[in-house]
């Protein structure tokens, strides 16, 4: 069966990327993407299809997917059952951002653990409770400190390897990249080197993506569960983020110009909406998180 190339939502500011969804069911499509994703399964059941094995998942169940492992997870519910998923996720490429640590002489044990892991692997029942404890205490820390409590993840993993079930005899990597694909990763490209211009619109991404606007919108959110200009909002704000913590000589008006925004308003709306502050409130969190009170 072909598989989707999926995009997993760009976090510029992180080496790894953490995502809750709660939603009616999981993702639909049988997909694939260059991340590698630790998964744990709050609430849920049914069948992972990956490759060409099916394994029967249930609540509280964790699998190690390989990147670029095509794989689905189908939502079995009885008729009269209320449709709802809850999942935890960590998204992170070791050749990328985070592969300084892995090229360590210390990580080399590590670094090999995950190459042999591309295959993917169910985690061991008896680790299930240890493991899902450290991913949902993951998601409260920050910096330093989420990279350290992360690589312990692994590294916990790893010290139990021999117990892991795995998921695929060998690691078929998709042979080519549909046309289809390859637009919206050579949009997302395009965006991520242009979302500061103003007139970044939505018919000149469609045109870059050879596109209508309607059919790359529709493809898009395919592609990457989030909207273009949810994509396009994230990463100016992202932005936003970096210059209202980097120096003062940078006024909120000046930010949401820099950021790609032409209006303080639509910046003070979008900004709220993502981060939970307006820019103000913010700046004024994380001043008093950083404030070396000693």
């Amino acid at each position: 069966m072909k598989s989707l190339q999926f995009s997993v939502p760009a976090d510029t500011n992180k080496s790894i990327r953490i995502q809750e969804d709660i939603m009616p069911n999981f993702y639909p499509y049988f997909h694939r993407h260059t991340e590698t994703q630790i998964m744990w399964i709050l609430k849920g059941h049914g069948t992972l299809a990956i490759e060409q094995n099916l394994f029967a998942f249930e609540p509280g169940d964790i699998f190690y997917l390989g990147a670029n492992q095509s794989h689905v997870f189908k939502g079995d519910f009885a008729e009269n059952e209320k449709q709802k998923v809850h999942a935890i996720s960590i998204f992170f490429d070791p050749n990328k951002k985070i592969s300084a640590f892995f090229d360590l002489p210390e990580f080399e044990e590590l670094k090999n653990f995950i190459e042999h892991s591309k295959i993917g692997f169910q985690v061991a029942s008896k680790l299930k409770s240890s493991v899902g404890e450290s991913m949902a205490a993951l998601q409260k820390t920050q910096g330093v400190e989420q990279i350290i409590d992360f690589i312990k993840i692994l590294n916990h993993l790893m010290q139990n390897r021999h117990l892991h079930i795995p998921l695929s005899s060998e690691k078929n990597l998709p042979n080519h990249i549909s046309d289809n694909d390859q637009r919206i990763i050579d949009a997302q490209s395009y965006i991520k080197k242009n979302f500061t211009q103003h007139k970044l619109t939505l018919d000149t991404i469609a045109k870059e993506a050879c596109m209508t606007p309607q059919a790359f919108c529709r493809s898009f959110k395919k592609h990457t569960r989030i909207t273009y200009i949810q994509y396009l909002n994230e990463l100016r704000v992202q932005r936003a983020c970096r210059l209202l913590t980097s120096s003062s000589r940078y006024s909120i008006s000046s930010v949401a110009f820099n950021s790609g925004f032409n209006s303080l308003t639509n910046f003070n709306r979008v900004f709220k909406s993502i981060m939970k502050y307006s820019p103000k409130e913010y700046l004024k969190h994380y001043k008093e998180a950083t404030f070396d009170h000693e």
